[in-house]
């Protein structure tokens, strides 16, 4: 049995594991001051993120490369200079991906790092074993459930780390009344602890002598019942509902539903967890509990013989969906997903080996090279996209000599293919991919579209290109309904409020989406029933006693200059800025907002969409009537 590491444990280790992993460590405190940064400057953290991305992208993507040049160094006995020649390798290499990212990341940006760390993880499970692949494979399982149990460890640990450091600055601030903590504060705690401390702890539990873990046949007696009582079952209901569920289509002759594509991929996830925690039980043969043994390898046979019809299922409705409206990236990614269990299945039944380092070495390959080439998710799916389009065009009669030119004998393009052709022209702008249609295209569109432009007012001019007999009402509706969003929010961290003059606070918040309830609000106040109503149709707040209206704020002029402004300022909004104040004869009222988001349509029209806000209320109090008795 394992011995339960200790905090003493990581300090002893924290220098070895330094002199073991110095530059996945440095990416890692990199990567988190990065991040801490971004909080710091208030900026928000997502618009931090697609502007200043890359270098946490680089960092984030560098643990993981500068981990695997140390653990196949280490393993192969690498001498220091050839070491330092592969740092400096895996240095280039994360400069270069830095350097090759754009200013604005986009979606693409975010989906290739996405297959790059997914391949970095998958090739740190079997980088130590690279010279023996068909062998050591018990050394193999090994590891990987150490370094799993390691990591799920140090986020225990982490957890508790944060808990007690945050519980500790909130009694200090609370006891002493010091007002310096903050959610922020809390934040960057959590990133530090998360990003530095978590990395620390996990890195030194990575084996080092991984060919003494061949021999080990230690098993987790928790392993036991994990799989059991969790997993197998889990397997089974799973089945149980795909297989009722393919039958059901099959008699009514539908196509799959979308989500039928998820449920069929984790299922198969779920099965291939379970065959690789039981692996070493199926490989016993001197086992004390064969009847056990035989039930968990009968298991796996099963279990990849029932998922072929459920493969087919997921070919059928990934392969119907593409059909009708081509590849996009999700798309590939399950259709190329669905092929690989395929052939996975297919070897574990046929092997005799059964080597489950083939498992991760083939999904690693096919991670990394879905990533990038004309094969890959990117090229695939804006290859499939731009011949949509191209067959739009076409059957429309709007190419004429290779370009899109409008015309007399230009057909008009039915509900249908509007919502297609939106559809595509939305893939291409979501991802800055309209330099793929420009060879179609007699204007610039560099030159067309604008940076701030909306989607909405995109997609609206490239419709303009095309003629008003193709496009028809289309874009009048599309002009009618096309919005921009704002979002504002007032400075919450400011120290001081004032309410002199005011006498109650009456707190609420309104969302576009919880309109199927009534926007409004009634207080008792004393012996005054004072109600609130949100006008939505004419941007008012209405203020009534009883039934009498005693106030109407009117918040188009608050919207205008707000929106006027966003250019000019940035983050936080005074308070005195997102006010307004009514005062009559027997009472005083002012809104304060505290959150605010609005949406404009192309003919200036605003409307509300959400905000949080505060109304102080002073009723005056009525004067005395004096009578002259002289």
């Amino acid at each position: 049995m394992s011995k339960w590491p200790s905090f003493r444990d990581l300090i002893i280790q924290r220098n070895n594991t330094l002199s073991r992993y110095p530059f996945a460590m440095l990416s890692a405190a990199l990567g988190a001051v990065v991040l801490v940064v971004a909080i710091q400057q208030r900026t928000g953290l997502q618009a931090h993120i697609n502007t200043n991305g890359q270098s946490l992208m680089a960092l984030t993507l560098g643990v993981l490369i500068f981990l695997i040049v140390d653990l196949f160094a280490e393993r192969q006995q690498v001498t220091s200079s050839r070491k330092l020649i592969l740092e400096m390798l895996a240095f280039a290499v994360i400069i270069a991906y830095y350097l090759l990212l754009p200013k604005e990341l986009t979606y693409k940006n975010y989906l290739r790092f996405s297959l790059f760390f997914v391949t970095g993880m998958l090739i740190i499970s079997y980088i130590p074993f690279v010279k023996s692949l068909s062998g050591e494979v018990n050394a193999f399982w090994q590891f990987n459930l150490a370094i799993t149990i390691r990591f799920i460890t140090s986020l225990l640990y982490s957890s508790l780390l944060f808990g007690g450091i945050a519980l500790a600055l909130f009694a200090t601030d609370y006891l002493f009344n010091l007002n310096i903590v903050s959610s922020r504060l809390y934040l960057q705690l959590a990133i530090f602890v998360f990003g530095i401390a978590n990395a620390l702890f996990f890195f030194s539990g990575i084996p080092k002598n991984v060919a003494d873990l061949e021999t080990k046949e230690d098993y987790p007696t928790i392993l036991h019942f994990f799989v059991e009582l969790v997993l197998i079952p889990l397997v089974f209901v799973y089945l149980s509902i795909l297989y009722i569920y393919g039958v059901f289509i099959l008699v009514k002759m539908e196509l799959p539903k979308g989500l039928v594509t998820y449920l069929v991929i984790i299922f198969a996830g779920i099965g291939m967890i379970t065959f690789l925690i039981i692996y070493p039980i199926r490989q016993q043969k001197n086992s004390s509990n064969p009847k056990k043994t035989r039930r968990l390898q009968r298991y796996h046979r099963n279990f990849s013989l029932s998922l072929f019809p459920l493969l087919a299922l997921l070919f059928w409705g990934v392969g119907k969906r593409i059909q009708d409206y081509g590849f996009t990236e999700l798309r590939y990614l399950i259709l190329v997903l669905a092929v690989w269990l395929t052939g996975i299945h297919l070897y574990l039944l046929i092997s005799k080996a059964k080597n489950i380092k083939f498992i991760t070495i083939s999904l690693s390959l096919v991670c990394l090279l879905s990533a990038f080439g004309p094969w890959g998710v990117f090229m695939t799916s804006t290859r499939s996209q731009t011949h949509r389009f191209k067959q739009i065009m076409e059957s429309h009669r709007l190419i004429k000599q290779g370009v899109i030119t409008p015309n007399a004998e230009a057909t008009r393009l039915s509900a249908k293919e509007q919502e297609d052709l939106q559809s595509i022209l939305s893939f291409f702008i979501k991802r800055n991919g309209l330099k793929y249609l420009q060879p179609l295209f007699v204007n610039k569109l560099d030159s067309l579209i604008k940076k701030g432009d909306s989607e909405e007012q995109k997609i609206i001019k490239l419709y303009g290109l095309m003629g008003e007999n193709v496009t028809g009402e289309y874009v009048t509706n599309l002009i009618e309904t096309s919005t921009r969003q704002f979002y504002f929010q007032t400075a919450y961290h400011e120290p001081v409020r004032d309410i002199k003059g005011y006498d109650y606070i009456l707190k609420f918040d309104f969302s576009t989406q919880k309109l199927r309830k009534p926007a409004q609000w009634v207080h008792q106040l004393d012996k005054k029933e004072i109600s609130l109503k949100v006008d939505h149709a004419h941007n008012h707040l209405l203020l009534f006693e009883k039934k009498d209206t005693l106030a109407s704020f009117i918040l188009n002029p608050l919207f205008k200059k707000l929106i006027t402004q966003v250019n000019t300022k940035k983050g936080e909004i005074p308070n005195a800025e997102m006010q307004l104040i009514e005062e009559g004869k027997n009472y005083k009222a002012k809104l304060q907002f505290l959150e605010l988001k609005v949406a404009q349509r192309q003919n200036g029209q605003s409307r509300i969409q959400h905000f949080k806000a505060e109304l102080m209320l002073h009723f005056k109090k009525p004067k005395p009537k004096y009578t002259n008795r002289f």
